[in-house]
C-alpha cells in the first residue's frame, strides 16, 4: 500500500506530518516573490523540507490511514511500517527513493539520509491553481506642464506709484471697517452696552423692554389662564394657548406603570482558540495523562483536546491565531523536543 497519498492530504491542513521510522516533512509559508531575471511574479506557496530526527510516532498518519482504509489504528501502524521498511530496501539497493509531488530522498557521502522536494509540489490552499505571471516594468517620468508667462503677467511691486495705490486701497478698506463699527456702537447704545451678535448697521433697531427676573420668571402665559393639570381621574384636560385661532393644548393623564422590565442576560463569548501545538497522540488514555502531567510539570500551559477518533490528543497548548501558535512551536523545537500544529 503506498501512503504517499496520504501524506500529501496531511500536508494541505498541518505544516508537519511525520513518518514513523523515517523522518518528519515540514512545510513553510513562502510569500510571493518576483524573478527578475525572467521577468515574473511567482505566487506565494509553501516550502517543503524533511527532519530525520522526527522520528517519534504522534498517530497523526496512522489515524489518517486508518480511516480512510477502514481497518483499526494498529493494523494501519501495521501497514506503514511495511511500506517504510520497503522504502529503506529501495534506498539501500538503488540510493534513492522518489516519492511523487514529494521529492526525492537519497543519501550523501556521509551515508546521511537528504531530501529534494518535488518542485511540482503545492500544499498552500489559498493558492491552488495560480501561476506565475509577466512583471511589467513601468516607466515613469515626470509630466508637468510648463506654461510660459507673457512680460504683461509680470507683476512687479517695487514699480514706483504701484505701492502707493495698494498703501490707499488699504486705508480706504480700514476707514469703512472703522466706520461701520462706530456706527454699531452707538446703535447698539454705546460701548458699555454694545451687543455684537446683534450686528446690523444698514437695519433698523428693533424696540425692546425688560421685565425683571423676578416678574418674568412667573409671568403666566399670555391668554393661557389658570390651567389645572389633569389627574388619574378626570383624564383630559385641555389648555387654550391661542384662543383667537382655536388653538388649545390637549393635556392626558396616564397611570405610571411601576411594573420591573427585566434585562436580558449578557453572555461573554470567549473566542475559540483553533490551532494547537500537538506534543502526542495516543490510543490508551494512560499514556495521554502521562505526557499531559509532564508537560505541565514544565511549565507548559498543556490541554488534552477532545477524543479524535481512537487517538487522545495532547497540545502544549492553544492559540487563537497562527501566528502565535507557530512562535511557541518554534520556541519547544529549539529545545529539541518534537512538536507539529493541528487546526481544528
Amino acid at each position: 500500500m503506498a501512503i504517499e497519498r496520504d501524506i500529501r492530504d496531511l500536508l494541505y491542513d498541518h505544516d508537519c506530518v511525520i513518518v514513523p521510522e523515517w523522518g518528519g516533512l515540514l512545510t513553510h509559508y513562502r510569500s510571493a516573490r518576483l524573478d527578475e531575471a525572467r521577468q515574473l511574479v511567482h505566487p506565494p506557496g509553501k516550502d517543503l523540507s524533511f527532519n530525520r530526527n522526527l522520528v517519534r510516532n504522534d498517530g497523526l498518519l496512522a489515524d489518517h490511514v486508518s480511516k480512510r482504509e477502514g481497518i483499526p489504528f494498529d493494523q494501519a501502524l501495521q501497514l506503514i511500517s511495511q511500506e517504510v521498511g520497503g522504502w529503506h530496501q529501495r534506498l539501500q539497493r538503488h540510493g534513492r527513493v522518489e516519492l511523487p509531488l514529494i521529492g526525492i530522498f537519497h543519501r550523501d557521502h556521509e551515508h546521511n539520509l537528504q531530501f529534494d522536494p518535488d518542485p511540482r509540489g503545492e500544499y498552500l490552499k489559498d493558492a491552488h491553481g495560480l501561476r506565475p505571471v509577466a512583471a511589467v516594468a513601468v516607466e515613469r517620468t515626470a509630466s508637468v506642464p510648463v506654461i510660459p508667462l507673457a512680460p504683461s503677467d509680470v507683476v512687479d511691486d517695487h514699480v514706483p506709484g504701484r505701492r502707493a495705490a495698494y498703501t490707499w486701497a488699504a486705508a480706504v478698506v480700514a476707514g469703512l471697517l472703522f466706520t461701520g463699527a462706530a456706527l454699531f456702537a452707538y446703535r447698539m447704545g454705546g460701548p458699555e452696552t454694545g451687543q455684537w451678535s446683534g450686528f446690523t448697521p444698514l437695519g433698523t433697531t428693533p424696540a425692546r423692554s425688560y421685565v425683571p427676573a423676578t416678574e418674568a420668571s412667573h409671568a403666566p402665559v399670555a391668554h393661557a389662564g389658570q390651567v389645572t393639570l389633569p389627574d388619574a381621574v378626570t383624564g383630559v384636560a385641555e389648555v387654550p394657548l391661542v384662543p383667537e385661532e382655536g388653538i388649545v393644548l390637549r393635556v392626558a393623564a396616564t397611570a405610571v406603570d411601576s411594573t420591573a422590565v427585566a434585562m436580558p442576560k449578557v453572555e461573554v463569548v470567549n473566542v475559540r482558540a483553533r490551532f494547537h501545538v500537538i506534543g502526542g497522540c495516543f490510543a490508551q488514555p494512560e499514556n495521554a495523562d502521562r505526557l499531559l502531567q509532564e508537560l505541565q510539570a514544565k511549565g507548559y500551559p498543556a490541554v488534552r483536546l477532545p477524543r479524535n477518533g481512537d487517538l487522545h490528543p495532547v497540545a502544549y497548548g492553544s492559540y487563537v491565531d497562527r501566528v502565535s501558535a507557530a512562535e511557541a512551536m518554534a520556541g519547544i523545537r529549539a529545545t529539541g523536543e518534537n512538536a507539529w500544529l493541528l487546526v481544528r
